[in-house]
């Protein structure tokens, strides 16, 4: 995708209101200066999501997402930066230039794949229309559809159409509405004929005739390819057809009903994976919206990414069928590696779960699918558990089998408990079980990432890790090992490291150089003095100071390089920095879990804010983490004059220089306890 000028990146974000757009997911009622609602990231019954409307920025307290209105766009529906950004351009009415940055190979490839785009979305309001406004649409694929029991606002939601049963009405329509036969072919939507040797008859036709029509999404919501259902009774031909490949369709990495289930998905924390499409429409006409479909084909790891960008719990819907249930054993083991916590339900025989909502209705069907609903590998090792029962060689080859799908789970605890079960299914002691397991290891391939799950019990080969604070907790579960916290605690490793050499407190040196930071981001606009910045007055007092935290030194310097060049630093635009750490690490400045009581102000009781004293913070600062670099050198000096191996000349020199550096800190201390009274 060509790149969108700063200019109106920048425009976009000053432009759209994060109190709106977040609106739109979740309910918001304001407490202080802040905008409370539940977070729309995980369940919870008491509000811990804040937006700040002022600064343009969000974050929840219970999981720890934050950010700015681009990256709520990116989190809640799954989209890429430049998606969001188009998306919230289009909301708010701002035309999106782009600079060209690509080869004309690279201009070529995306207007083709643009011009595909465009034709699918014809062909699917072309399928539409047939369905809605012809005979044959109304009385076959209507007809049809109604049988099943889907109302009009499913098939609208999901856009179903219908072919004509003609060899050319979409090629005909198409070619009369001016697109071109190549990007018809490109998308499956007309075949060319060829003779026997290969060679282009010249003949073109439709690949859908007389079907009913599911136009399939990408998790944008723009087409990218069709399931077609024939309504003939004819066992030589396919009941269902697909589009094929394209540039734009990509069926390993496609769910049907994502685009529509996205949001349910990510409210409830919980995916429901069925086979087919009327099982997804069924469902989410039922009421079950967070549901979506492998479409018949087998699960996928490009399938299992798209899930797990919503959620990290998925219930698998089965068909009583018992074959069809074992040839489904090896996706769920997919989902199990990709670190899924997955669930079974399994309906009665000759019941999918689309036969099965008709047949009891909606409120029956839900208490049903909570009632059965049962964890992966106990239902595996019950089920296989079953079938060798009276046979000792089935029975070993069962228990490897259920240990297959065990080594598949990430977790080492999980495993742990797995095994514990296994063991009381099929009436083994545990270690023998373990035994079993630890050999399994030895034989089998390394795995996708290449590396094994560890033995069990697993060896220790670190030393432990320290417990992470709650806040530590929720940026790694939002950022993950690559981002957030990680990448945070690399940042900050390299500082620890020099600062515990020296003799400097890391947590002291850390607090100082970030309360300078938050002052510059937060209040950099506003004057200390008539006609002096925040940003002039700290960049200025603290030019020869150089912050030693990587992470805090990174974003000093780019306020620093953008004030030299006429810009203060503005909240609202850093909020979407492309640095996951430092994006995190603006929410947190910027939001406060708790705000100042009204009452207090209806008592006429004045409570200063931070930037009624703004000159003192920006002293007390200042003073603060000069006073920090001073004991740093302090020590040096120490370290020196404990040093047997220099000369007289050089321990005289360091013995003058301690002292003074001891007269400056006793200096700076005074110099804070004053500014500390002042402000008191």
């Amino acid at each position: 995708m060509a790149r969108i000028p700063k200019e109106t990146v920048d425009q976009i974000i000053h432009t759209a209101d994060i109190l709106e757009v977040v609106g739109d997911y979740v309910q918001l009622k304001r407490q202080g200066q802040n905008y409370w609602a539940c977070c729309p990231f995980h369940n919870e019954k008491s509000p811990s999501f804040s937006v700040n409307p002022s600064k343009g920025l969000y974050k929840c307290f219970g999981c720890g997402k934050a950010g700015g209105i681009i990256q709520f766009v990116m989190d809640v529906e799954g989209s890429s930066y430049p998606e969001a950004l188009q998306a919230l351009a289009k909301k708010y009415g701002v035309a999106v230039p782009e600079e060209e940055e690509r080869t004309p190979e690279e201009q070529l490839a995306q207007n083709e794949r643009d011009s595909q785009y465009i034709v699918s979305n014809w062909a699917k309001d072309h399928y539409h229309r047939l369905l809605q406004n012809t005979e044959e649409g109304m009385s076959i694929g209507y007809g049809y559809l109604k049988e099943r029991g889907l109302n009009l606002t499913t098939i609208q939601t999901f856009e179903l159409g219908y072919s004509l049963d003609q060899w050319d009405d979409l090629l005909k329509s198409a070619t009369a509405a001016g697109y071109e036969q190549k990007y018809l072919e490109k998308t499956g939507l007309v075949i060319r004929r060829e003779d026997d040797q290969g060679h282009d008859t010249g003949r073109r036709y439709d690949r859908f005739r007389g079907r009913v029509m599911f136009p399939i999404h990408n998790v944008s919501g723009r087409v990218v390819g069709f399931g077609a259902r024939t309504l003939k009774r004819d066992d030589k031909m396919a009941k269902y057809l697909n589009s094929p490949e394209s540039e734009i369709y990509h069926k390993s990495d496609i769910l049907y009903g994502l685009y529509q289930a996205r949001q349910p998905i990510r409210n409830q924390e919980l995916c429901y994976l069925v086979e087919g499409y009327l099982d997804v429409l069924s469902l989410h006409q039922g009421g079950i919206r967070n549901v979506v479909a492998s479409s018949g084909t087998s699960l996928t790891e490009g399938q299992i990414r798209l899930i797990k960008r919503y959620t990290d719990n998925v219930t698998v819907l089965y068909d009583g069928d018992a074959a069809g249930i074992k040839a489904s054993l090896r996706g769920i083991d997919l989902l199990l590696e990709g670190g899924l916590n997955v669930r079974v339900v399994l309906f009665p025989d000759g019941d999918d779960p689309d036969s099965y909502i008709r047949k009891v209705g909606d409120q029956r069907f839900t208490e049903y699918i909570e009632l059965q609903s049962q964890d992966f590998i106990a239902f595996k090792t019950t089920l296989v558990a079953r079938e060798a029962s009276h046979d000792p060689v089935k029975k070993a080859e069962a228990i490897r089998e259920v240990l297959q799908s065990i080594a598949k789970v990430p977790d080492g605890l999980k495993r742990q408990v797995f095994l514990q079960q296994t063991a009381s299914v099929f009436g083994f002691e545990e270690q023998v079980i373990i035994t079993e397991y630890n050999k399994l290891l030895k034989t089998r391939p390394e795995g996708r990432g290449g590396s094994q799950p560890p033995a069990v019990p697993p060896a220790p080969t670190a030393a432990p890790r320290r417990a992470l604070t709650p806040e530590e907790e929720a940026e790694e579960a939002m950022y993950g090992v690559s981002g957030g916290s990680e990448a945070m605690a690399g940042s900050l490793s390299s500082s620890a490291a020099d600062a515990s050499d020296l003799g400097q407190p890391l947590d002291v040196l850390m607090q100082c150089e970030q309360a300078v930071l938050r002052l510059l981001v937060l209040y950099g606009p506003h004057e200390v003095q008539p006609e002096v910045t925040v940003a002039h007055y700290l960049l200025s007092q603290l030019d020869g100071t150089p912050l030693r935290t990587p992470l805090y030194a990174q974003l000093w310097s780019e306020c620093r390089e953008a004030f030299l060049q006429g810009q203060l630093p503005d909240l609202r635009l850093l909020a979407h920095h492309p640095d996951a750490a430092i994006r995190s690490l603006l929410a947190d400045f910027a939001t406060e879990r708790y705000d100042l009581s009204p009452n207090w102000r209806i008592k006429d009781i004045y409570v200063p804010t931070e930037l009624n004293l703004i000159q003192l913070a920006c002293d007390n600062a200042i003073l603060r983490l000069n006073k920090c670099h001073v004991q740093r050198e302090r020590q040096q000096c120490l370290a020196q004059l404990n040093d047997t191996r220099l000369d007289d000349n050089d321990q005289l020199n360091a013995l003058l220089r301690y002292n003074e550096l001891t007269k400056l800190d006793n200096q700076l201390a005074q110099m804070l306890g004053t500014v500390v009274a002042r402000g008191a």
